[in-house]
């Protein structure tokens, strides 16, 4: 499928305006995010993992120029494994060792055949950072790995003379993460959910493969 069609595919499933995903595309396109290559008849293929992007950053954000920003963050969650958190991979036909954007093309590409994911389950954003794929009593959490152990450590660390010094240099490692503080000031004003089975529409429209 070339751009132009895309363009209309998302704007129909999504509910967007055209303009909005073509400023979306220019966006990820700048940064290096999208596919890029001759225009025209020549012009490439868009990709399932064109098409994750686009959808990740219509649904993070009200904003298009947020779009690289969101797609970068929301793309590397990782499914919650922490041992105080229920597993819901495995009863969603989900890798747990694949960040949401990974997952997300699987999806598209019908690699998860899982029936109770593709007939009742949901992609739900937040604002505040969080990400999550239900399907009835199963909720698979996804978050930044790399920022929990930033925590932990930093929490372990406070009352050593480590963590003692580095307050007073007012070097904070948590500080040092966009990931902590990502709310802001402007709340997402749609509802930030997704039908995995709509999800999986764009993938029949897109891709061309067969329902079985």
């Amino acid at each position: 499928m070339k751009l132009s069609q895309f363009i209309s595919l998302l704007s129909a499933m999504l509910g967007a305006e055209e303009k909005t995903i073509r400023m979306i595309v220019r966006y990820l396109r700048e940064a290096g995010l999208f596919t890029t290559g001759a225009r025209g008849v020549n012009s490439p293929d868009i990709t399932a993992l064109d098409a994750v992007r686009v959808i990740i950053a219509y649904m993070a954000s009200p904003s298009s120029s947020k779009a690289v920003k969101d797609v970068l963050y929301f793309g590397a969650l990782q499914p919650d494994l922490r041992a105080d958190q229920n597993d819901h991979t495995w009863p969603l036909g989900l890798d747990p060792n694949k960040n949401l954007e990974q997952t997300l093309v699987d999806l598209l590409e019908n690699r998860v055949s899982n029936y109770k994911l593709i007939s009742w389950g949901m992609l739900r954003l937040s604002d505040t950072g969080g990400a999550w794929i239900e399907a009835q009593e199963n909720v698979q959490e996804y978050h930044h790995r790399e920022q929990w152990s930033e925590m932990r450590d930093a929490t372990e660390a406070r009352g050593t003379d480590k963590g003692k010094r580095l307050r007073r240099e007012g070097k904070f490692p948590l500080n040092e993460m966009e990931t902590i503080a990502r709310t802001t000031g402007t709340k997402v004003h749609r509802s930030a959910e997704y039908c995995i089975a709509d999800l999986q529409g764009i993938g029949i429209e897109l891709l061309g493969w067969e329902v079985e």
